[in-house]
């Protein structure tokens, strides 16, 4: 199985801004001992084509991305890739699999674009929930969006076909149809980048036909 070349990592002395800022977002009030966080937080600059983490290795952390675009794949015995989502600048994520007790990631995250990531031990973040109930909601709300993510994910694969699941892109993401490679795009769709090229024609041509 193909295991992509794994990020450098920088240490620097750092407040942790990015991931802070989402999670005072996300539990929507601020959080207390934000210093417990900040203090074991590594700000990680990823190279396109670095991987940060790769299947089936141990990797108990959440990653804030602060820039850049990451695609998470699965890979197959015989090194065939397959992408479940995108993640890009102000999103957050983690291999659920990889944060329980002996757990491993069950999926890999590549970089597309450079990346700025905050890379932080869900220890921590687990000890803080334990002791504070505003974190502890931080954590639920997380959850739910992780969640969320996920079931929009399925619903879209399995009820459109793959033109209609272009469609909702164009309509709801269109910044994905223009920053990443076609070929990781058709694997996104579960097509071929022939079928992804006549798809995108197709919507142009049409967008042609009705400016506006």
């Amino acid at each position: 199985m193909h295991r992509g070349a794994v990020m450098a990592l920088t240490r620097v002395n750092m407040r942790g801004r990015a991931a802070i800022s989402l999670f005072e977002r996300i539990a929507g009030e601020p959080l207390a001992q934000r210093e417990r966080l900040t203090d074991t937080i590594q700000l990680c600059l990823v190279k396109p084509g670095e991987s940060i983490f790769n299947q089936d290795d141990p990797h108990p952390y959440l990653y804030v991305v602060e820039s850049g675009l990451l695609k998470l794949t699965y890979l197959r015995s015989d090194g065939e890739e397959w992408i479940k989502s995108f993640v890009v600048g102000g999103q957050f994520l983690a291999s659920l699999s990889a944060l329980a007790p002996t757990g491993c990631a069950s999926f890999s995250a590549i970089a597309i674009e450079a990346c700025r990531l905050e890379k932080i031990p869900f220890v921590a973040l687990r000890d803080l929930a334990d002791a504070n109930l505003g974190w502890s909601r931080m954590i639920r709300n997380a959850l739910m969006i992780f969640g969320e993510r996920k079931e929009r994910r399925e619903r879209q694969f399995l009820t459109l076909d793959r033109e209609e699941h272009y469609r909702s892109l164009v309509r709801e993401e269109p910044d994905l149809i223009t920053r990443v490679p076609q070929k990781d795009l058709a694997s996104y769709l579960g097509i071929t980048a022939v079928g992804l090229s006549r798809i995108a024609a197709r919507v142009r041509a049409e967008a042609g036909l009705n400016p506006g």
